[in-house]
């Protein structure tokens, strides 16, 4: 991966790099969306080198073979396809992403890529992070000053009509979220995610310091309603990306090459349990291990998550019981050029809908893989960064 990536707003993506628990020192001067082609080229190269090694010795389709091991082709000749069809892609019809320039959000069908319209900025702000807001086809949109790293960040919520047109962006009573320059480390958004039903969202933040570490990070939960913020929860020195939520109000997140949960996140309470490991960093099969950009199903029973050997990676599902491998929804992929990782669950963990490189994939009911229709949409990401992208 030495190629720099694509300005936001063209084709498939570039995944982030896998984060190794060091970061270089010069991220930290860097805040989401304006990182420099060139410093992501020499970070994404470094970071892959660093923490996956060499290219494996042998064949990608034999390293990832394993008993246990069946690529999403095979579950589908079998009639148990567990990537999206045709039915999947009918309970997310639309799906927003922010484009170039952060400047707008567009909104666009999922089974064609045909763009619907677009939801411009609030006045004098940029666009930052995208989460699906419950099962009215709402979305949370976090907005930022423009031209500005240390501006409050504020949440802004949109409902589409049918037919996937978008009604009045409206401001959330949120909390503004502080990012920054504070005791030497630039605090950044992170994460942001909503329960299923729409009530209470996550939002996290994390840290990049100039002595080349992680610094503190913090989540925060929040009533969307209200604005009430439920819990603060301070998982230490790490970046928690990539949320996700079941509706039982469990908080899934990617966390020091691995995935953690915080179980009942969304209670009430004065109290809510201390954040425990959910994948470990040596979760996968075939040698294809350290599990990122992980998606909970609804109903809690997988995870999706990216794993990668050397410079193959793949997209596969998890027990989110016991964590335990469960099959291969798409097979290695050598050094993919764009983002590679789930994108969409459904309510069961059945219908997946991911990305690798330039395969982005559903299973139709006829359990054949089909490239989903041109033109995608899928945003640039900064190395780390908030969702871009929601269904």
């Amino acid at each position: 991966m030495t190629n720099p990536p694509e300005p936001p707003g063209t084709s498939l993506r570039r995944r982030p790099t896998r984060r190794p628990r060091e970061r270089p020192a010069g991220r930290v001067a860097a805040g989401p969306g304006t990182v420099a082609a060139v410093a992501v080229a020499v970070l994404t190269a470094g970071v892959l080198a660093s923490r996956y090694g060499p290219p494996p010795a042998v064949s990608p389709t034999r390293a990832a073979a394993h008993p246990r091991t069946a690529t999403a082709l095979a579950v589908a000749r079998r009639g148990v396809a567990r990537v999206a069809g045709t039915g999947s892609t009918a309970r997310a019809p639309y799906y927003l992403t922010i484009a170039r320039l952060e400047r707008a959000a567009t909104i666009r069908r999922t089974a064609t890529g045909r763009l619907i319209a677009q939801v411009p900025a609030p006045a004098g702000t940029e666009l930052r992070a995208v989460a699906a807001a419950g099962p009215e086809r709402v979305f949370l949109l976090a907005a930022q000053p423009a031209g500005r790293d240390n501006g409050p960040i504020r949440f802004y919520r949109v409902a589409l009509r049918p037919g996937g047109r978008p009604g009045p962006l409206r401001l959330t009573r949120m909390p503004a979220l502080t990012v920054g320059i504070r005791h030497h480390c630039w605090i950044q958004l992170a994460g942001l995610a909503v329960t299923p039903d729409g009530r209470t969202a996550a939002v996290s933040a994390l840290s990049n310091c100039a002595n080349g570490t992680a610094g503190a990070s913090r989540i925060e939960i929040v009533r969307l309603a209200t604005g009430r913020v439920l819990h603060v929860v301070r998982p230490g020195h790490d970046y928690p990306v990539w949320l996700s939520w079941t509706a039982r109000g469990a908080l899934v997140y990617e966390w020091e090459q691995g995935v953690s949960w915080i179980p009942g996140a969304a209670a009430t309470g004065p109290r809510i349990p201390r954040p425990r490991p959910l994948l470990l960093a040596g979760a996968g099969a075939g040698g294809f291990t350290q599990p990122g950009f992980a998606m909970v199903s609804p109903d809690g029973s997988v995870v999706v998550a990216t794993i990668g050997r050397g410079v193959w990676l793949s997209v596969a599902e998890f027990s989110a019981r016991t964590g335990r491998f469960l099959t291969t929804v798409i097979a290695p992929v050598r050094n993919p050029a764009s983002y590679c990782g789930p994108l969409w669950a459904g309510g069961h963990g059945r219908h997946v809908l991911a990305a690798c490189g330039d395969h982005a994939e559903v299973s139709l009911d006829g359990g054949r893989l089909n490239r989903l229709a041109s033109p995608w949409r899928l945003p640039g990401y900064p190395v780390p960064g908030p969702p871009l992208i929601a269904w």
